[in-house]
């Protein structure tokens, strides 16, 4: 863990920096690397998250391993997602949320980039890109595909500046709070880690449903499940697994005081359109920004 915390605070220190206010703000990812084939769950999450009223910082990547990553289906969307260091703090001011195209702020990773595809496994860098964020948020929320995997990254959080944070792992294997069955969660709140303990969906209210309901597919199939469930014309799996992700990223943000009321903030923002009108927002900026700072 010593290592690999080196090897983050290396990354974010190399990184360029993005200069916004964090307070509050989180990132909302995954490792990716869990092999299961379902649509965006975490990036369409982050768009209910920042309609909730919570800035949401994000920081991907094309896909590593799956079919389609979160650059990949906001670029298929019709996002400009290579924007630098002044383009995202313009969105970000403007949105109140951001994306941050790691290969643009990490300019030393772009010799390893190739060699991620070409090997197409989990790679260490599917754990440490997650925690380098480069506008320094200081509150995560982060799906790993192992328990073993979301425990070492809660520990490397905690030696670092880190205000709040979860890391999660369903047992179905989903790098998400999964809606098939448990999740184990890891909290870390001011440089304390709890005991992981086991989430159950319908403690909170949701249903549980099949894996198959969750599943996507490529950019363009997974740029309908977002445009739908954004819409809430969805299925009731889809639009419960956004939500529950959402509702933890809500309460990681610390401007709420329990799960049960970040979900109500959570379904809030998307039946009253809010965290579609973020997304089109967040377009139409990022659009705006490539015009003005051409890179």
């Amino acid at each position: 863990v010593d290592e690999l915390t080196a090897f983050v605070k290396v990354m974010r220190e190399k990184s360029v920096k993005v200069e916004v206010d964090v307070t509050n703000a989180i990132d909302l990812v995954g490792t990716g690397g869990d092999k299961s084939g379902t649509f965006n769950i975490s990036t369409v999450s982050s768009f209910v998250v920042a309609g909730a009223g919570v800035p949401v910082i994000k920081h991907g990547n094309r896909s590593a391993s799956s079919k389609c990553g979160s650059a990949d289906v906001l670029e298929h969307l019709g996002a400009s997602i290579e924007l630098g260091k002044e383009g995202v703090e313009q969105v970000y001011s403007e949105v109140g949320m951001a994306f941050m195209f790691a290969p643009m702020f990490h300019p030393a990773m772009k010799y390893v980039m190739p060699t991620r595809r070409q090997l197409g496994f989990r790679t260490f860098f599917n754990i440490l890109g997650p925690m380098a964020n480069p506008a320094g948020v200081q509150k995560y929320v982060i799906g790993a595909f192992s328990e073993e995997v979301a425990g070492k990254m809660i520990s490397i959080l905690s030696n670092l500046d880190t205000e709040f944070a979860y890391t999660f792992n369903a047992d179905d294997g989903l790098d998400e709070v999964s809606i098939t069955g448990n999740s184990t969660v890891f909290e870390l709140e001011d440089k304390k880690v709890s005991e992981p303990y086991r989430f159950d969906p319908t403690s909170l209210g949701f249903k549980t449903y099949e894996m198959e309901q969750l599943m996507g597919g490529d950019a363009e199939k997974n740029s309908s499940i977002l445009k739908k469930i954004l819409a809430n014309k969805c299925t009731d799996a889809q639009k419960d697994i956004v939500l529950i992700n959402a509702t933890f990223a809500i309460k990681a943000s610390g401007l709420v005081n329990s799960l049960q009321e970040a979900k109500e903030k959570a379904v809030e923002s998307l039946e009253s359109g809010n965290a579609r009108k973020v997304f089109n927002n967040l377009i139409d900026a990022t659009n705006d920004a490539m015009g003005v700072f051409k890179y």
